[in-house]
């Protein structure tokens, strides 16, 4: 079982290890882990809202969910969470420059990720009211985890009005979780930097009694 509530600033943590099992599998530095708390503060904190899911007191996954402005200005602008304007900036200028070092195992896997990531920022069809992403550890993958954080995730859109939800994903991850609910392939385009694998947006419509 898993018990899901809104985000806290002390669950940085274990959001970036859940960050970290959902992507990576290298060895982690301290300079490396210094950057996942770094980087999972921010994904955590600048969508709209993020819960967490528990397991045995300890944050096993998350999911974040981000209000479009041609949905809702004010929504949009929301944040469950008190924004930490100077660490978001301090993360981005230290990670430009190269200050925190990583390893390179971690830096080429991160690097890839980062790659795959701007893909879906490219001629993707962002007409939605919320976009979704969700990072869950291995330990508790196919346990039901998924499912505990979706079906929050799903009740704070209908409470919002929200109808359409989009999530950006790629062929190597764990896209038939979101087709076994319902969601439908949208959009599709290998990745433009010679490596195996498409991007994929994948359409949720919901349904409101």
């Amino acid at each position: 079982m898993f018990s899901v509530r809104k985000f806290e600033e002390r669950d940085v943590p274990d959001c970036a290890m859940c960050f970290y099992e959902s992507f990576f599998d290298c060895p982690l530095t301290e300079n490396d882990r210094a950057f996942l708390r770094d980087y999972a503060q921010v994904l955590a904190e600048k969508c709209s809202f993020t819960y967490v899911a528990e397991s045995e007191g300890q944050v096993v996954g998350f999911i974040i969910g981000h209000y479009k402005k041609d949905f809702d200005k004010a929504l949009a602008k929301q944040h469950d969470v008190k924004p930490h304007y100077k660490a978001w900036f301090r993360c981005f200028f230290k990670f430009a420059f190269g200050g925190y070092k990583m390893s390179a195992p971690f830096k080429a896997q991160f690097d890839l990720f980062y790659k795959k990531l701007k893909e879906n920022g490219k001629d993707t069809p962002l007409a939605c009211d919320c976009e979704l992403m969700a990072l869950c550890s291995r330990r508790d993958y196919r346990k039901g985890l998924g499912t505990a954080l979706w079906e929050a995730f799903q009740e704070r859109c209908i409470q919002s009005g929200v109808k359409t939800v989009r999530v950006f994903t790629d062929t190597d991850a764990t896209y038939t979780f979101y087709e076994k609910r319902g969601f439908k392939l949208v959009w599709e385009k290998p990745y433009s930097f010679g490596v195996p694998g498409k991007s994929l947006v994948y359409e949720y419509q919901i349904e409101t009694s």
